[in-house]
């Protein structure tokens, strides 16, 4: 009888030193306090989505170097590093974040016939905002140009001798700074639109930036109805292939 009771005994003792070696020691954490410039950009630590938006304290982030993304429409994503420090909160100072979208204009573009590709340049740089003659040194950086032969405003490729190519859709709106963002382009987009279009249109260009353009005066040669010269005025997105406005 005394030696069941010791066969018995042992695997209770094994038991309990086995729930002894599985104790976890908890990671260290501390927090993080964000705000931005604007306000309302979504919190990423680590890659991952924290599912807030600045200004807010995020919590229970392990402790080291982490990595924060801020991220908002019509903005630049923003990373930079934080030390996160046990059972404190880091305040970060408030982060400045930059616009991915510039607004350019109004620039005045002639039409091709009989102007000085200097002082009446019909090109436009879409990117940087400048006006270059399609017979200029400098017609390489044009996208879109005033064309005389139908009074169009046209991809820089239908010119002799320029290559780079801008697709065109006209939207039903003329309002250019209503948010709205630009459908993705397709092959069903042309290469020009009429001088005389009201509406504001979506740009994709050789680069595969999106603008969003509009014609907003016209005038010289025979007036409005006849013009010599339109006045342009567009939205760029910086960010290749982003089609947000």
């Amino acid at each position: 009888m005394k030696k069941l009771i010791f066969l018995l005994i042992i695997p209770f003792v094994v038991l309990i030193t086995s729930c002894e070696d599985d104790t976890v020691t908890p990671i260290p954490t501390g927090n993080i306090y964000l705000t931005s410039s604007p306000a309302g950009a979504e919190i990423w630590i680590d890659v991952s989505n924290k599912f807030s938006t600045t200004p807010d304290t995020i919590y229970d982030v392990s402790e080291g170097a982490r990595s924060v993304t801020l991220k908002l429409q019509n903005y630049n994503d923003t990373t930079f590093s934080v030390t996160v420090t046990e059972n404190q909160t880091k305040v970060v100072p408030n982060v400045a974040l930059v616009s991915n979208i510039t607004l350019y204009g109004p620039v005045k573009i002639y039409e091709t016939s009989g102007t000085d590709p200097i002082t009446q340049p019909s090109g436009l740089d879409l990117s940087s905002g400048m006006a270059y003659g399609v017979s200029s040194a400098q017609n390489g950086l044009v996208d879109i140009y005033y064309s005389s032969a139908g009074f169009l405003v046209q991809s820089a490729d239908l010119y002799p001798g320029l290559i780079r190519e801008t697709d065109f859709f006209i939207s039903s709106e003329t309002n250019l700074d209503d948010g709205e963002d630009s459908p993705l382009r397709t092959a069903s987009w042309t290469n020009n639109i009429d001088d005389t279009e009201n509406n504001y249109v979506f740009l994709y260009d050789h680069d595969g930036h999106y603008s969003k353009l509009k014609i907003v005066l016209r005038g010289g040669g025979g007036g409005p109805a006849d013009p010599s010269w339109v006045d342009i005025r567009w939205y760029y997105n910086n960010t290749a292939l982003d089609n947000r406005f």
